[in-house]
């Protein structure tokens, strides 16, 4: 009897120093990724399956930004995504659509803008009262200027894609001429184009726009307001002359589904497609189910 209660007791120690040893792998871990990630391109890499995560940041306006990259095993380079959160958002949103794509043989690159996080924790420098539409499509080109020099990337097939406010910013940005000829196609998924509107609504002037703003929980700085006062969004987007997937909810009750239609028509070469039920924000089965139409759309797309 008490050589059955020695052997319990061992065995319950040594699972106990199983656990706490994983714990101080963990947090070691972590450490050392917090560390990395204050170096520009730190490459901190980790296998999963047959895709390889890897830490990658850069810097942008002076400030250090975090991102991720999802990598498909693959002997070559390969055709890349980058993705740009939405407003309060970080680089894990819609991390099911991402991981679908990067398990189809696409890179996925997801970072946090710079103060664009605000709901979920963000690993990037920045406040959120010093951002705006204007700063992270700065971001958003610094991350495609970085991007382009990483090893498993296709320069001849770079995508971006960008959810609520980063559909904002990835359509503004990829309007510019500079930047047309770097990339092959755009996707949004419920782009805020009301955002402008919404601003003149808030406010009767620029004028009245107070120095800090409670905007959703999250305070905002007045040139969040400011820089967009005077864009003319869907003819801004309209110069975007490239293949653009668009996907917005019919049950989006943040965003009209109207918003998404009239862009489909400013675009000259865009397809809505309006997913039933779907909120401002995809559910985990929504991504699963609307992921073949995203790779479909980049492999049809690709040089």
């Amino acid at each position: 009897m008490k050589k059955k209660i020695i052997i319990a007791i061992v065995s319950v120690l040594v699972s106990v120093c199983v656990i706490i040893g994983g714990n101080v792998i963990f947090h070691q871990m972590s450490r050392n990724n917090s560390n990395d990630r204050n170096n520009e391109n730190s490459g901190v890499a980790r296998q999963t399956s047959s895709v390889t995560e890897r830490d990658i940041s850069f810097t942008s306006d002076g400030k250090n930004i975090y991102g991720r990259a999802l990598i498909p095993q693959s002997d070559g380079r390969i055709p890349t995504v980058i993705f740009s959160h939405g407003f309060g958002g970080n680089y894990e949103q819609e991390s099911t659509l991402q991981e679908a794509i990067a398990t189809a043989g696409i890179a996925v690159y997801a970072f946090d803008f710079a103060g664009g996080s605000g709901y979920s924790p963000s690993q990037s420098e920045g406040e959120t009262t010093d951002m705006s539409v204007l700063t992270e499509s700065r971001n958003l080109r610094d991350a495609l200027s970085m991007i382009r020099n990483q090893d498993f990337v296709d320069t001849n097939n770079i995508f971006l894609m960008g959810a609520s406010q980063g559909g904002v910013v990835t359509s503004l940005t990829a309007s510019n001429d500079d930047i047309q000829s770097l990339i092959r196609g755009v996707v949004l998924l419920y782009p805020a184009f009301s955002l402008i509107n919404d601003a003149h609504e808030r406010f009767s002037s620029e004028n009245a726009i107070p120095n800090t703003y409670n905007l959703m929980g999250i305070e905002v700085g007045k040139r969040y307001f400011t820089d967009v006062w005077n864009i003319d969004i869907f003819s801004e987007i309209s110069k975007y002359r490239g293949p653009v997937a668009i996907f917005h909810g019919t049950a989006d009750n943040l965003v009209p589904l109207s918003y998404s239609q009239r862009a489909e028509q400013a675009f000259p070469h865009a397809t809505l497609t309006q997913v039933p039920d779907g909120g401002h924000g995809f559910s985990t089965s929504i991504q699963t189910s609307i992921a073949p139409q995203i790779i479909s759309f980049i492999t049809t797309n690709r040089k």
